[in-house]
């Protein structure tokens, strides 16, 4: 059986997609090409992580003093943020993350992204109440699949993100 690992797709010269399971075998030197710059990352795919791949992922990004921007992070990469902080990098933002919600009624699964800065805020806590929805199927309210204050506790310490300036 061969190493899986994570896939690294450049799609613009600052933009990659990360898909697969971050693990072992993952290889982030791809990313020194935005050594002291800005890299947007999309983690949308990332479906499994280990604590090596996480290692290499954060050597990596502090090696290179990568200032990250990441988008439609899934809840796999989401769970690591309360967890390790350093995930996100010293100059990181996390400007949207994806969300699972059950209905206990007819069990139906959804999943939301929220956006940073317009859906959650940087500095605020999240509790179930904040985390209302209704079911597309049954019309009944849905359950928040994880627990809100652990969730989203990346928020919490996270700096609101400064305006660019001009150039």
């Amino acid at each position: 059986m061969g190493k899986q690992g994570c896939d690294i797709k450049w799609t613009e010269p600052d933009t990659v997609v990360i898909s697969g399971i971050i693990d072992e075998y993952a290889d982030f030197s791809s990313l020194s090409q935005r050594a002291q710059q800005s890299l947007n990352v999309d983690l949308s795919q990332v479906t499994r992580m280990n604590s090596s791949g996480i290692r290499t992922w954060i050597q990596s990004i502090m090696r290179h003093k990568i200032e990250l921007n990441l988008t439609n992070c899934s809840p796999v990469v989401v769970e690591q943020f309360s967890m390790i902080p350093e995930f996100i990098g010293k100059n990181g933002f996390v400007e949207s993350f994806q969300a699972q919600f059950i209905c206990g009624s007819c069990g139906t699964e959804t999943q939301d992204t929220f956006q940073v800065g317009v859906d959650v805020f940087p500095g605020q806590n999240y509790s179930d109440h904040v985390l209302e929805k209704t079911c597309p199927s049954c019309g009944q309210s849905m359950d928040f699949d994880h627990n809100p204050e652990i969730y989203f506790s990346f928020l919490r310490t996270m700096k609101p993100r400064l305006p660019k300036k001009a150039s």
